[in-house]
């Protein structure tokens, strides 16, 4: 046997520990789960292009998890905070009784007005504190930002804003395995990729690391005939957490509500 015991962080292949497999679970759409699932620990990026229903998305996500896994969210959504409760509420038009207890159980949203933010800038490390400062008491279980573009930078004159935006992201996704928590970060592609039919990670403004430090990216793109297409574009974890495909989905006008299609409309080969 080789002694390594004199090389600190030094493994034989044979002694290294092992991250155990990861427990995935439901989104809430079987069809979705054949391309994207959930897991704790996990960090997600979800980019489209502006009004194709990215956050409209999420809250179908958050209300779907809460009823199957009776799952708890903190939200900073600075840009649909005024009317989140319309919105969420005609999600659960069917459900009076299933709203009350999401609304006052299950979803909790950290107000963007400035009387809760003191001075500070109003960065994404500042919400990820706030997050923090409340999962242990209340339970969260899936940390929502939408979108990255909203939030402030306090980054050093002489720093990058690329390398910035990397430190950033390298928090979130640290913040994810230390709490042992879902963190979906909603991010917006480049003017210059709005006319690409697919949006993908390196087409978010900023930085290459939109791309690289995440664990799953989505899509989300609106069709001309008003269905929606969400995309998985990078899968770390595969196939446990899903692959690079695609689900298709009705989307009621009125409720909001995302049904997946089913049969040979539901899926394609996607690309990353």
């Amino acid at each position: 046997m080789v002694d390594t015991s004199k090389y600190p962080g030094l493994y034989a292949v044979a002694d290294l520990p092992q991250q155990a497999p990861i427990v995935s679970i439901s989104t809430g759409w079987h069809e979705l789960d054949r391309v994207f699932k959930l897991y704790a620990g996990q960090f997600v990026v979800v980019t489209g292009k502006v009004g194709h229903g990215k956050s409209t998305f999420l809250f179908n996500l958050m209300t779907n998890i809460a009823r199957l896994h009776g799952m708890r969210s903190f939200a900073y959504v600075p840009e649909n905070e005024g009317h989140a409760y319309d919105k969420l509420k005609r999600l659960f038009a069917d459900d009076a009784d299933g709203f009350e207890y999401f609304i006052h159980e299950q979803c909790f949203i950290q107000s963007c007005r400035h009387a809760y933010n003191d001075n500070s800038p109003r960065t994404l490390q500042r919400m990820l504190m706030k997050a923090a400062a409340a999962i242990e008491e209340l339970k969260f279980e899936l940390v929502l930002i939408d979108p990255f573009n909203y939030l402030e930078r306090a980054k050093p004159r002489d720093q990058l804003m690329s390398d910035n935006i990397n430190e950033t992201l390298h928090d979130m996704a640290e913040f994810a395995r230390y709490f042992n928590v879902i963190a979906i970060l909603v991010a917006h592609p480049t003017k210059s990729a709005i006319n690409n039919d697919i949006i993908g990670l390196y087409d978010i403004d900023g930085s290459a690391a939109f791309a690289n430090k995440p664990d799953n990216g989505l899509c989300v793109a609106r069709q001309k005939d008003g269905t929606s297409r969400v995309v998985s574009t990078k899968v770390r974890e595969c196939p446990a957490a899903g692959d690079l495909a695609a689900c298709n989905f009705w989307v009621d006008k009125e409720t909001g509500k995302f049904t997946p299609m089913v049969g040979s409309a539901s899926n394609f080969a996607g690309e990353q």
